[in-house]
């Protein structure tokens, strides 16, 4: 706290605040800690306005991206076979060249998982 903020003992002379403010357009001071911080949010970060490009010459609206819905063994086994084999370890200690060497196993159950894990 400001030094001539406190009385000679350090207590607090009174609390401190900012001085009385209005809105904008508004001959009316506020003194309310509560209505000047809703006057400051209202001035420093103003609602968002959704904007119109249907007036922008060759403006072209990205398509809508979608996820797939299901998720094939091939590719899981593509992914395993990728994997670099020293890598460290994972958090329940399985090795890369065991999944690479079980990948093919692993395919389809790994597959219905994900594919029910995206359909959540």
């Amino acid at each position: 706290m400001a030094k001539w903020a406190h009385t000679a003992n350090g207590k607090l002379k009174a609390l401190l605040q900012f001085h009385p403010i209005s809105r904008l357009g508004e001959e009316t001071l506020y003194y309310n800690n509560k209505e000047k911080a809703t006057i400051f949010a209202k001035h420093f970060f103003p609602l968002l306005v959704e904007v119109d490009f249907s007036n922008i010459p060759g403006f072209i609206y990205p398509k809508l991206q979608t996820t797939k819905t299901e998720v094939k063994e091939e590719d899981i086994i593509t992914v395993l076979k990728g994997l670099a084999p020293d890598k460290a370890l994972s958090p329940k200690k399985i090795t890369n060249q065991f999944l690479k060497t079980c990948g093919e196993r692993l395919a389809p159950i790994l597959a219905k998982l994900f594919s029910n894990c995206i359909a959540i």
